[in-house]
């Protein structure tokens, strides 16, 4: 039984019952109109909006000459998308008394909703300029002006009216929501940084405010200060998860994976962890090598969701990093059944069986990466790599040599020049490939070249020569 409605009318909390049960009783208890409201109110927001109508209904049934009832059942209709029935209430809402100006922004939704977007923004240009508005009305006039921009994708008008918004109500929770998707469609963001500060100079507590300034942040790579904001934002709201969900995807694009942990272990005091969180929490233990315990929350989200294949494939390499190539080959292998013609899936699975000397099954796997995705080098870099790592030169040069004729990477070059070091040949035009191309990569080439490269005086004024011009 609801608690929320108790006091001067106890009778609610059984009237609320009863419909909750869909007991037709219900609507035979005569009520006054606030208290009708109030249930409304209750069924909107904590059952749902069609049943929240059928109580609008019952109580017009009793009160059909209410304005405010009208204009209710428009409201509701609105959210269920029903502009057409919308305006009819609307109708009967002004003829009842309701304030001209609220029904004339509620006609405003109707026809957004009915993509008639000229007798919207006529509306709007006639309220602004013949009545007096207040601040509340005004703000929500700009707030739906943005929305027929939205849908007409005209993002930087959009923007400005959002904003225009938010002068006049700096707190306004719809227009803060909006914005930010604003300011992404627009490229904004310079202005947007320099806007959501001084919203911040008025109420440093808004945690929309600094949601938005992370979002603005990490749009200009600025992410370390979007972290901060993010953080900032779930601190003032610590029921906000979006806030935490984006600090977490920020952290772990930064490879800041402790205080990913330590953000989404703050979140678990204030939610239950989905499987995407799950997921995200044992990726970042994997990633700091505690793989049992990456395990065990990859398994919980395993139990959320059986058919995910991309928990099967990082189960894989937790083992496969143990040497438990076989638990590790089990679940490479299930992610390949879940999801065919994913090459991380096969190039795990090859290196699972190339780390247990299963060259034969490893080099048909590597074939199918490569073959998946030959435009990424870095698949042809990892095979490359396994044989480089078993002193298969040839092997690896030849692969090398395939490469070339789908991709291209300083990977590739310096790759390429270790084995003709190591096979006694000419590599000089490829390590200076290699270091036109990306110069702090250059240990990839002393990792496999024979170690009197690294004393080569040619070599070190090559490399001199490309890492200070």
């Amino acid at each position: 039984m609801n608690r929320l409605y108790s006091g001067k009318e106890p009778h609610l909390q059984d009237w609320i019952s009863q419909f909750e049960k869909d007991e037709p009783h219900g609507s035979a208890i005569s009520m006054a109109e606030q208290p009708y409201l109030r249930v409304i109110q209750y069924f909107e927001e904590e059952v749902s909006i069609s049943k929240a109508l059928e109580v609008t209904n019952t109580a017009l049934r009793q009160h059909k000459f209410s304005g405010t009832l009208h204009a209710k059942k428009a409201t509701l209709l609105l959210n269920l998308i029903k502009p057409e029935l919308a305006l009819e209430s609307l109708d009967r809402a002004e003829i009842f008394g309701k304030s001209f100006i609220e029904i004339d922004l509620l006609r405003v939704q109707a026809y957004i909703a009915l993509f008639d977007f000229f007798r919207g923004q006529q509306i709007i240009d006639d309220l602004r300029n013949n009545y007096r508005l207040t601040k509340e009305q005004d703000c929500q006039s700009y707030v739906l002006e943005a929305e027929i921009f939205r849908i007409q994708k005209e993002y930087q008008a959009m923007y400005q009216a959002l904003k225009t918004a938010l002068k006049i109500i700096p707190d306004n929770e719809l227009a803060l929501k909006q914005i930010w998707l604003a300011m992404e469609m627009s490229r904004e963001y310079d202005d947007c940084l320099a806007f959501h500060h001084e919203l911040l100079e008025k109420d440093a507590y808004q945690y929309l405010t600094w949601f938005n300034l992370g979002h603005a942040y990490y749009n200009k790579y600025e992410y370390s200060k979007a972290m901060d904001a993010f953080e900032y934002s779930y601190v003032v709201n610590e029921l906000f998860l979006p806030a935490y969900l984006d600090y977490v995807e920020t952290a772990i694009h930064q490879q800041k994976y402790f205080l990913a942990i330590n953000c989404m272990e703050n979140a678990r005091r204030h939610f239950d962890l989905d499987e995407e969180m799950l997921f995200k929490l044992a990726f970042c233990h994997q990633k700091i090598h505690l793989y049992d315990k990456a395990r065990t929350y990859f398994y919980r989200a395993k139990r959320i969701d059986s058919y995910n294949p991309d928990i099967y494939f990082h189960l894989g390499e937790c083992y496969a990093a143990e040497n438990r190539y076989r638990e590790a080959n089990y679940h490479f292998k299930t992610a390949i059944s879940l999801q065919t013609g994913v090459e991380e899936y096969h190039l795990g699975l090859a290196l699972s069986y190339g780390a247990n000397q299963e060259n034969g099954l490893a080099i048909e796997q590597f074939e199918i990466a490569t073959n998946i995705a030959s435009h990424r080098n870095e698949i042809w870099a990892a095979y490359a790599k396994w044989h480089l790592e078993n002193h298969r030169y040839e092997q690896a040069l030849t692969i090398l040599s395939e490469a070339e004729n789908f991709t291209f990477g300083s990977d590739l070059c310096y790759l390429k020049a270790a084995c003709l070091a190591q096979l006694g040949r000419d590599f000089h035009s490829e390590l200076v490939e290699g270091l036109k191309r990306s110069p702090k990569n250059k240990n990839l080439f002393f990792d496999f070249a024979p170690s009197s490269c690294s004393k080569n005086k040619k070599v070190r004024g090559m490399i001199r020569y490309y890492t200070t011009t």
